[in-house]
């Protein structure tokens, strides 16, 4: 065969260089997009690894094609197959920016909802997002939806502890008269009542969460370590309990100063705005009671601002998962 025509080898050269330049920016492409915020690590990588085994087996059955040929050939081709990985990286960035938008878009209504100030429903997945993030957002969406009626449950009955006047509860006129003491105590049942609510609710809303995140259809990569969910669930149960331990001390202690008063009915009296007992013991009984009464509320309020630090520990833990999401 006549190679007469062939080009000088330094023509080769600089197309083979051009081609290994192109090549190059073809497989860096997508992770520049990454560095930017553009784009999903490990989508970048399997796109990487699938390119680098295709462009591996197409060279080698260019070369065995043309192997017969001039090399400008082989070097020209090898340039086309940089171009079309080029132009497929420029494809695949703008796939993950498009998925990357739409699960941001998804987390930050999630993080909003998170802090109370969510939208009713969460955003629209774009037509031309990937399976995988219609997964992702449809998950976060679902979660979403998920907690707000979470939330929603728990205001209503946030709103039902609310309606029980304690201002009342335990005053010298409560406790001076019957008719006091009865709604008193009227009270403190309802009070059981809505602590009970609060734990069922509280178990079912942890329960729930489990069971959606572990069914949900959602790559495995945008879940959170199970260990680290169960901890979480674990962690509210238990500072529930402590909360709904301390509030049945608070009923126990309410009622035992209802008792005292009840069995002080007709001997003690509301006399110039204060409470009179019949003897020195009474008073020292009377005392003691509410100063027992009076610890239980700083246990109290020292386990309701352990329950809220969880709650806040739980959004920021939350949203800094999303953290990659969100930027």
């Amino acid at each position: 065969m006549d190679y007469s025509d062939n080009p000088p080898d330094e023509t080769v050269s600089r197309v083979n260089l051009l081609a290994n330049i192109a090549l190059a920016i073809g497989f860096l492409l997508p992770v520049w997009a990454v560095m930017k915020g553009n784009g999903d690590a490990e989508m970048a990588g399997g796109f990487i690894g699938g390119s680098l085994v295709a462009v591996f087996i197409i060279l080698l059955l260019l070369k065995g094609i043309l192997k017969t040929h001039p090399p400008l050939r082989m070097a020209c081709a090898k340039l086309v197959v940089a171009i079309v990985l080029i132009l497929m990286s420029l494809g695949k960035i703008g796939a993950m920016k498009r998925d990357i938008g739409a699960i941001r878009a998804a987390s930050q209504s999630l993080v909003a909802t998170m802090n109370e100030k969510g939208e009713p429903s969460g955003p629209a997945v774009p037509q031309a997002a990937s399976e995988e993030a219609r997964q992702v957002v449809a998950f976060v969406n679902g979660a979403g939806a998920l907690l707000k009626r979470q939330v929603a449950e728990r205001e209503l009955l946030d709103k039902e502890f609310e309606k029980i006047d304690m201002s009342t509860l335990l005053t010298p006129q409560t406790l001076t008269s019957r008719k006091g003491i009865a709604d008193s105590r009227a009270k403190m049942a309802r009070y059981v009542e809505l602590i009970d609510q609060r734990d069922k609710m509280i178990v079912a809303a942890v329960e729930e969460g489990r069971t959606y995140v572990r069914t949900a259809k959602v790559p495995e990569q945008y879940r959170s370590e199970s260990s680290a969910r169960a901890k979480v669930g674990e962690e509210t149960l238990k500072h529930n309990a402590a909360l709904s331990a301390v509030g049945k001390e608070f009923i126990k202690g309410v009622n035992d100063v209802l008792d005292f008063g009840q069995s002080q009915l007709g001997k003690a009296k509301f006399q110039n705005g204060k409470l009179m007992f019949a003897s020195e013991r009474d008073v020292a009984t009377y005392r003691s009671l509410s100063a027992a009464l009076e610890q239980i509320g700083v246990r109290e309020a020292a386990v309701v601002e352990q329950f809220n630090a969880h709650l806040e520990k739980t959004k920021r833990d939350a949203a800094r998962q999303l953290g990659p999401a969100l930027r």
